[in-house]
């Protein structure tokens, strides 16, 4: 065997795990490992263990100050967007005054125009006299039979109701949302968590969360969290009897263990190709 015949240049096609390898475009697809899968004490949002950790009725986990300023953040985004909606209405009510005064004004001009006096019924009433033909109407029948020019385009008179509606846009509405799901969320909504701990084997991991009756970790077992007491029990460690139990007790979202028979583990981008 030559030398040459060990580099990919000894075939004389490429593999299709060297194409894999190459591909730069089209829809990327990787699975991903344990180390991209969010841990059931991690925060949705620094994606670290919680600290003071609260939990909102959806069972989404956050640290409380992470969701504090993900609120505060959400208040000054939507003062500002008021500020700009204002900005617009005014604006808006602006050019609507400007186009009536236009609109009025071009009206008594035409009505002084058009009068029994006015300089349009005396020239006119010359013209007539003379035969010699009127320079507006020629101007009026050269656009109609030229219709497809831009100039000779007529355009509406005003603007109606419903486009001056379509173009301005909505007021925003109040209210705060969870960065997650976007649902309306409440600050007084959120439950304060006190679970249980272990220091983890891992020592990157730092604490693990673990069950108040039988001591196990959670990981990515089903628990659900007592609104009373904040603390975690296992979905199989309880039996609810009604709804009026049911609604003392928040199912959390589990974490992700890495293996695709629990969850979906593959994840794919679209990437146009570069001409």
């Amino acid at each position: 065997m030559t030398r040459h015949s060990k580099h990919n240049t000894g075939n004389a096609v490429f593999t299709y795990h060297e194409r894999r390898k190459v591909k730069d475009f089209n829809t990327l697809r990787q699975r991903l490992g344990a180390d991209s899968m969010r841990k059931c004490e991690h925060c949705w949002l620094c994606l670290s263990t919680a600290v003071k950790p609260v939990c909102t009725p959806a069972g989404y986990v956050f640290c409380k100050e992470c969701i504090l300023k993900c609120c505060a953040k959400q208040l000054e985004d939507h003062k500002r967007e008021v500020e700009e909606w204002n900005a617009q209405l005014l604006y808006e009510e602006a050019k609507k005054a400007e186009e009536f005064h236009s609109t009025h004004e071009s009206l008594k001009r035409k009505l002084v125009d058009t009068s029994v006096f006015g300089v349009s019924t005396v020239k006119s009433a010359k013209r007539q006299a003379s035969g010699a033909p009127n320079e507006r109407e020629k101007a009026t029948t050269a656009a109609d039979s030229n219709f497809w020019v831009a100039n000779a385009t007529r355009k509406g008179d005003a603007e109606t109701k419903g486009e001056r509606g379509a173009r301005m846009p909505p007021k925003p509405k109040p209210g705060l949302k969870c960065p997650i799901t976007g649902k309306p969320l409440k600050i007084k909504d959120l439950v304060e968590m006190h679970p249980d701990t272990e220091e983890s084997d891992d020592p990157a991991s730092g604490v693990t969360w673990v069950c108040s009756v039988s001591q196990q970790p959670i990981s990515h077992n089903p628990v659900l969290l007592d609104r009373r007491t904040g603390r975690l029990v296992l979905r199989r460690y309880l039996k609810l009897s009604n709804a009026e139990e049911d609604g003392l007790f928040i199912e959390l979202i589990p974490g992700g263990t890495g293996f695709a028979a629990h969850n979906g583990v593959m994840a794919q981008k679209y990437r146009e190709a570069l001409l």
